[in-house]
C-alpha cells in the first residue's frame, strides 16, 4: 500500500475516535449548560480532571503495549503479541476495579481537592458518583480502541467510538432535557455509552479478524514484572502527556477562581473544550502514527518511518492553523453555544485568542513526545512530558499574571508551550543522532 494513503488509512480514523472521546466531555458540557444552567457547568468542570485522570490510566497500559505489541508483530512474533495483549487487558481490569473502589471511599476528599466550594460540592458529587461506578469501562474502552488499531482495524476503532459517542448524545438529551437529571444524567449518558464502547471493541477481539486474540496464559511473578515493567516504560510518557491535559484544568481552575472568579470557571470550561477538541486532534495524529513507526521500527525499514515523521509535522502545522482560526474569529460563537451571561461572553474571547496561541507548539510538542515512546526509547517522551505538565505551565502562569496581570492569565498557556518547544527540539536532535536515525541525517545533509 502507498505510505502516503497508509499514513491516512490510520490517522484519519485515529483522529476521528479522539474526537468522538473528546466529544463526551463537550457534549455534556452543552447539555448541562443549556438544560441544568452555568452553575452545574462548572461543577462539571472541577471534575473533569478526575475523568482525564482514567483516560491517563488507559493511555499509559494501552499506548505501552501497543508499542510492544507493534513491535513484536512487526518481527512475526504472533504468540508473544498476544501473550501481551491477554495479560495487559487482565491487568486493566483489576485495576480500573480498585481505582473504582479507591475512588468512592474517598470521594468527598477527592471533590475537595479538585476545588469545588460549598456551592458546587454536591453537584460535583453527583457527577463523580456516576463516574466512578462506570470508570472501568473508561480505562477498558480506550485501551481497547488503541489496541484495536494496532490489530490492523482501524475503521472497527472508527465504528466502536462513534457508536458510543451517538448514544452518549442521545442519552444526553433524553436524561438532561427529558428527565431533568441535571449533572448526573450527563455522567449516566457518558458511563453507558462507553459500556457500549467496549463491547464493540470485545466482540472484534473475540471474533477471528485479526492478528490479536485472547488466549490462555500462564506467567511467573517475573514475567509479569518485566511486562508492566516494559509496558509503563513505554506508556509512562503518553500518560504523563494525558494526565497533562488534567493538570491543565486542574492548575487553570485554581488560578481562574484566585485571579478571576468562581462564576468564571464556566466561561473557562468553554475555552478547556476548544483546547480538548484542539489536542485531541494532534494526539489523533500521534496515535495513528504510533503503530506504523512502531512496526517499521521493528521490521527495520527506516526509510518508511523517516517519511512517516515528515508527513505528520506537516499535517500537525495545518491543524494548528485551522485550530487557531476557529478560535480567533469564531470565539464569540462558541461561548453563545454554552453560556448566556453577554457580559461574561464578551470579557471571555480575548482569553481563548491568548490561550489558542498554544496550538502553534503543542501538537509538536505531543509529536515528538509520541516518537520517542514509538521508538522504544520514551525517556525523552517522560521528560518533555514532566515539563509540559505542571511545572512549567505553573510558573508560566504565575509569571504571566504577576508581570502583565490578570488579563494575560491565558497567555501562560503558550508561554508554556514555548518552554517546552525549546526542550522538545533538542530531544529530536539527540533522537536523530540514534544509529536508528542515520538515514535522517544523510537525507539532511544533501
Amino acid at each position: 500500500m502507498n505510505l502516503r494513503r497508509q499514513f491516512f488509512k490510520f490517522v484519519i480514523p485515529s483522529i476521528i475516535a479522539m474526537w468522538v472521546f473528546s466529544i463526551y466531555t463537550i457534549v455534556d458540557g452543552f447539555f448541562v449548560a443549556n438544560f441544568a444552567g452555568e452553575l452545574e457547568l462548572s461543577a462539571v468542570t472541577i471534575v473533569i480532571p478526575y475523568v482525564n485522570f482514567l483516560f491517563a490510566i488507559a493511555i499509559i497500559t494501552g499506548v505501552g503495549s501497543q508499542t510492544i505489541i507493534g513491535i513484536e508483530l512487526g518481527r512475526g512474533n504472533r504468540d508473544k503479541a498476544n501473550k501481551v495483549f491477554t495479560f495487559i487487558i487482565i491487568f486493566i481490569l483489576a485495576f480500573a476495579v480498585l481505582l473504582s473502589i479507591f475512588a468512592l471511599i474517598f470521594m468527598d476528599k477527592i471533590i475537595l481537592f479538585l476545588g469545588a466550594d460549598s456551592n458546587l460540592f454536591p453537584l460535583s458529587h453527583q457527577y463523580l458518583s456516576v463516574i466512578v461506578f462506570f470508570s472501568p469501562f473508561y480505562i477498558i474502552s480506550y485501551a481497547f480502541e488503541v489496541l484495536v488499531k494496532v490489530d490492523g482495524y482501524p475503521r472497527t476503532a472508527i465504528l466502536g467510538a462513534i457508536s458510543a459517542c451517538v448514544t452518549n448524545i442521545v442519552l444526553d438529551y433524553i436524561l438532561i432535557d427529558k428527565f431533568q437529571m441535571g449533572v448526573k444524567g450527563a455522567a449516566f449518558a457518558t458511563g453507558i455509552a462507553q459500556f457500549l464502547s467496549c463491547v464493540i471493541f470485545f466482540i472484534h477481539f473475540r471474533s477471528t479478524k485479526g492478528y490479536l486474540r485472547f488466549m490462555k496464559i500462564k506467567m511467573s511473578a517475573r514475567e509479569i514484572f518485566d511486562y508492566l515493567k516494559t509496558t509503563i516504560a513505554y506508556g509512562f510518557g503518553e500518560f504523563i502527556s494525558e494526565l497533562n491535559t488534567a493538570t491543565f484544568v486542574f492548575i487553570f481552575n485554581l488560578f481562574v477562581i484566585k485571579y478571576i472568579s468562581a462564576e468564571f470557571l464556566s466561561a473557562y470550561a468553554v475555552i478547556n473544550y476548544m483546547s480538548i477538541f484542539a489536542n485531541s486532534t494532534f494526539q489523533g495524529v500521534c496515535h495513528g502514527t504510533l503503530p506504523l513507526l512502531s512496526y517499521y521500527h521493528g521490521s527495520q525499514e527506516r526509510e518508511k518511518s523517516l517519511k512517516i515523521i515528515k508527513m505528520s509535522f506537516i499535517f500537525i502545522s495545518i491543524i494548528a492553523i485551522i485550530m487557531y482560526a476557529i478560535s480567533y474569529f469564531g470565539a464569540e460563537k462558541l461561548f453563545n453555544m454554552f453560556l448566556e451571561n453577554k457580559t461574561m461572553i464578551s470579557s471571555s474571547i480575548r482569553p481563548l485568542r491568548l490561550y489558542a496561541l498554544m496550538f502553534f507548539l503543542a501538537g509538536s510538542n505531543l509529536f515528538i513526545a509520541s516518537l520517542s515512546s514509538a521508538i522504544g526509547n520514551p525517556k525523552y517522551s517522560i521528560i518533555i512530558n514532566i515539563v509540559r505538565g505542571s511545572i512549567s505551565l505553573f510558573i508560566s502562569i504565575y509569571l504571566c499574571v504577576k508581570i502583565l496581570g490578570t488579563r494575560y492569565l491565558f497567555l501562560g498557556a503558550f508561554v508554556s508551550e514555548f518552554i517546552v518547544f525549546l526542550i522538545s527540539l533538542y530531544s529530536l536532535k539527540k533522537m536523530t543522532k540514534n544509529p536508528n536515525f542515520r538515514s535522517l541525517n544523510k537525507k539532511r545533509s544533501q
